[in-house]
């Protein structure tokens, strides 16, 4: 966990900024450009330097005690080898990529503006549309040209840069910026006189660096694609922006680039830009848009790549967390609820999903190491500083971020820093630990906590995100499983949630002189669900490792001798 205390031990000179401390670069010398997140991870917004806290520490001059590897550094294309592309895309043998570009409307002005080119790729001629920044190439995509197979390539190790972003620079702040899903659309609408930029990677793709560089700017026109994915990234960007500034283009075709294909003009267009209207005002729409609300609720639920548990068992009886959902997941202490989220939150993560688990109880260096336990599958006493470099080494990657609090533990500072790292990182989950640990009003606690889960639940309505929020329970008598009515303080906990899950596993007898342990045999029951009937299974907890496995034929109801018997 970074803190100014830190920072000021070291001598590095630092102002704090929301979440981040913004530092002089210690590798280009530009004052107050780096940004160094209080997880550890920093980027200078002037010489793409990024990488993790032990990395800059060294260049400070404090070296940690376990080295991390050295981040890869970019792997970037040389001017030379686009050079030589453009010459082959205008040379003879470069004869139907340009017959190809000519039927998408893009003129010769575009190919040498952009600096397109041709290359050959697993034996077949490819497009090579190069991306550059202050000049130079960093990135590039490759495309085959029909009557191939349609495919795309990367250049091996380059920058995700936001296409054309060099345009940026010549406009002010009042001039509109066009936004649109690919480097082709960038281009026709430029060709039309339309500063226009390119998001890379996909409709829902957003690099935290594009959002600063379209920061200053006070109209941002989108023009993405018309199908369901285009639609959902539109909105994605438009909040991560801020939706008083962005104005959605709706277009007739598949994308900008169809529309120009099929003979509309730049008038036609015009009229378009003329017609796009800003997202809705939060908490007011009209019938429209309940109505595409609904649709896209539905697409959700029906999308592969939802947020659920990996455990099929449990996934069963929880569904899909679906955007606004609140999770309670409650437990007695030393159940293992805490190991339980952290392996779904691991799991989302490899899948590529940004989470965030803020957790008041353990600091971030805790949690990475119960993380690298979770992952390869290791006992404590297994975790040498070379296994925790291999473990490293296979979590780099991951997009899940942590939340701590260093000093000040209060609610507006929680959701605050939620919002924030929800904007920069495109946050998709929250897991928070724990709901108990912010209500410090003793007095009125019971109204502090209830007041706490409410505002939960409304961040993950704002935020379009499931939130899983961990909650202590009272004191329970007798030995048995707990339910929704034993969650410590209110009542309102469970009013609020969509869905309260119970994590239950039973005591064993103690030794002599000694504290009772636990069976390994989980109980996951599904006591309240605002959409799915709930219902028990049973997960098997190793321990030594920090694992959940599913139990053969571990589906059970409250019928079950084994459920009777433990309640």
């Amino acid at each position: 966990m970074i803190s100014s205390e830190l920072l000021t031990s070291l001598g590095i000179d630092h102002q704090r900024k929301g979440a981040e401390f913004v530092l002089d670069c210690p590798y280009c010398g530009k004052d107050r450009h780096l940004y160094l997140n209080v997880s550890g991870a920093f980027k200078c917004h002037h010489c793409s330097e990024s990488g993790g806290w032990a990395r800059l520490r060294k260049e400070y001059g404090a070296i940690p005690s376990i080295q991390a590897p050295k981040d890869k550094p970019f792997s970037l294309p040389s001017e030379e080898y686009v050079r030589g592309c453009s010459k082959k895309l205008l040379g003879p043998s470069g004869a139907s990529a340009v017959e190809y570009l000519y039927r998408r409307k893009i003129a010769l002005e575009q190919i040498h503006s952009f600096r397109l080119g041709m290359d050959t790729k697993n034996g077949q001629p490819v497009l090579v549309i190069p991306t550059f920044e202050d000049g130079k190439p960093v990135n590039i995509k490759y495309r085959t040209i029909p009557p191939a197979e349609k495919q795309f390539f990367r250049w091996p190790g380059g920058k995700s840069a936001l296409f054309n972003a060099d345009i940026l620079k010549t406009l002010k702040d009042d001039d509109p910026v066009f936004v649109t899903e690919g480097e082709i659309d960038a281009i026709t609408l430029s060709g039309m006189g339309f500063p226009a930029v390119g998001i890379t990677g996909g409709a829902g793709t957003i690099n935290p660096e594009w959002i600063e560089q379209l920061e200053r700017f006070k109209k941002i026109v989108l023009v993405y694609d018309s199908d369901n994915a285009g639609r959902g990234g539109a909105r994605k960007i438009a909040r991560r922006i801020g939706l008083e500034r962005c104005y959605n283009v709706i277009l007739p075709t598949k994308d900008v680039n169809e529309f120009v294909t099929q003979e509309h003009t730049k008038d036609e267009f015009q009229r378009l830009v003329a017609e796009a209207r800003q997202f809705d005002v939060e908490n007011v729409c009209s019938i429209h848009q309940a109505f595409a609300d609904l649709s896209r609720e539905y697409d959700k639920q029906h999308d592969a790549t939802c947020l659920s548990p990996h455990w099929p068992s449990v996934e069963k009886l929880t569904g899909d967390f679906q955007a606004g959902d609140l999770i309670v997941v409650s437990a007695k202490e030393k159940t293992g609820k805490t190991t339980w989220v952290l392996n779904m939150a691991h799991q989302w993560a490899k899948q590529g999903h940004p989470v965030l688990f803020y957790c008041l109880e353990m600091r971030p260096s805790r949690l990475v190491r119960k993380l690298i336990q979770i992952v390869l599958r290791k006992r404590d006493e297994e975790l040498t500083p070379k296994v925790l470099l291999d473990g490293y080494r296979e979590i780099a990657e991951y997009p899940l971020f942590w939340g701590y609090n260093y000093k000040k533990v209060a609610a507006d500072v929680v959701f605050e820093t939620i919002r924030l790292a929800w904007k920069r990182y495109g946050i998709e989950a929250v897991v928070f630990d724990n709901l108990h640990y912010l209500a410090r009003d003793i007095t009125h606690q019971v109204q502090e906590v209830g007041y706490i889960s409410r505002s939960f639940k409304l961040l993950a309505e704002e935020l379009e995100i499931p939130i899983i929020l961990i909650a202590q329970p009272r004191k329970i008598q007798r030995n048995g499983i707990m339910g929704i009515e034993d969650l410590k303080d209110s009542s309102s906990i469970g009013a609020d949630s969509d869905q309260v899950i119970i994590l239950y596993r039973e005591k064993t007898k103690a030794t002599e002189g000694g504290e009772a342990s636990f069976k390994p045999e989980t109980l996951i029951r599904v006591d309240a669900s605002r959409y799915k009937p709930g219902g028990e299974t049973l997960l098997y907890f190793d321990g030594a490792t920090g694992t959940y496995a599913e139990i053969a034929g571990s589906r059970v109801t409250a019928d079950d001798e084994d459920i009777a018997r433990w309640d």
